[in-house]
């Protein structure tokens, strides 16, 4: 979706008459200001693919430990941004609001909502959500893809968005 988000903004500068090389250089300012987050409904799919501890995801799955993930755009590693707790449904809606001050700073033309799966009442509050902001031009929703999915398991939700901050 990351890419997605890329790749429609190179389309608008198509649009706009810029050239290859121009559009080329304009995303590639672009890159580290793309926002990538999600928050995981367990941790499961991470343990079983190697990327989480026995320990953790026990520990996680005790206290009800929802993690919200956050791409590092200079190295590509994900690390935990913040730790929730609680049913997913408020989870989500908590993970969203927490990033209102970046919505309201980001590029107006669209935001991304993608999931693995998540209820479509859970969708729905966060599109909602992000309507009542009157911030951005599109909210498009779209599914993780495979590997996303199988590393992060149903019900992950993540929104994402290019920062418009200079």
């Amino acid at each position: 979706t990351a890419m997605g988000l890329l790749v429609l903004k190179a389309c608008d500068f198509r649009e706009k008459g810029y050239d290859a090389k121009k559009i080329h250089d304009k995303i590639e300012k672009l890159v580290p200001k793309v926002s990538t987050t999600f928050v995981l409904n367990s941790l499961e799919y991470l343990h079983k693919g190697g990327r989480c501890s026995g320990v953790a995801r026990f520990g996680a799955n005790i206290l009800g430990i929802k993690p919200s993930i956050a791409v590092d755009n200079a190295t590509g590693a994900l690390d935990v941004a913040k730790k929730y707790r609680g049913k997913i449904s408020k989870v989500v809606m908590d993970y969203v609001k927490d990033m209102e001050a970046d919505l309201m700073a980001a590029k107006k033309d669209r935001v991304f909502i993608t999931h693995s799966g998540c209820d479509k009442e859970i969708v729905d509050n966060v599109k909602e959500y992000l309507k009542s902001l009157n911030r951005f031009d599109e909210i498009i929703e779209t599914r993780a893809g495979g590997v996303i999915s199988s590393h992060c398991g149903p019900g992950t939700l993540g929104v994402l968005f290019i920062d418009g901050k200079n």
